[in-house]
């Protein structure tokens, strides 16, 4: 199996659709018009590099994705990154795709200077241990009710 990971791309969203839905975490499953949105949003930040989204492709179908977002944090020296989204295909789990997508952020990271990856995650810690991670604090969140 060869994996292709590459730039995400307008033309990649209802494959991101499928996945996002797979990943979702908050009470109400994301709906198509607020995930265009939000795909418009991160790929039209492309020249700042805020947002980097690689999708992972085994002949010619997109089974995975990761998001990360870039900046300057006020306690830190230098760029810093977090891992905000990665998932891969029900279907492919196991295969490697993981490994690849997150090859990919450290490869980019590492040419951008940024000097810390992190990442938050409330399912699979293993798969961050594995990739050498450290856990050093507790990831909280709070659903704001906007009615």
């Amino acid at each position: 199996m060869s994996v292709t990971i590459r730039r995400g791309q307008p033309e990649d969203a209802g494959a991101l659709f499928s996945l996002a839905r797979q990943y979702q975490t908050g009470r109400e499953v994301i709906g198509r018009d607020e995930f265009s949105i939000a795909l418009d949003n991160v790929l039209r930040h492309r020249d700042q590099e805020t947002n980097v989204l690689f999708v992972a492709e085994v002949d010619g179908r997109v089974l995975g994705y990761s998001l990360l977002t870039v900046s300057r944090l006020l306690h830190a020296p230098g760029l810093t990154a977090h891992l905000q989204e990665i998932v891969v295909d029900e279907t492919a789990r196991g295969d490697g795709i993981g490994d690849r997508l997150m090859q990919a952020n450290e490869h980019y990271c590492m040419g951008r200077g940024v000097r810390q990856l992190s990442a938050s995650t409330a399912r699979i810690g293993s798969f961050y241990n594995h990739r050498g991670f450290e856990a050093v604090g507790e990831h909280y969140r709070k659903l704001l009710d906007l009615r």
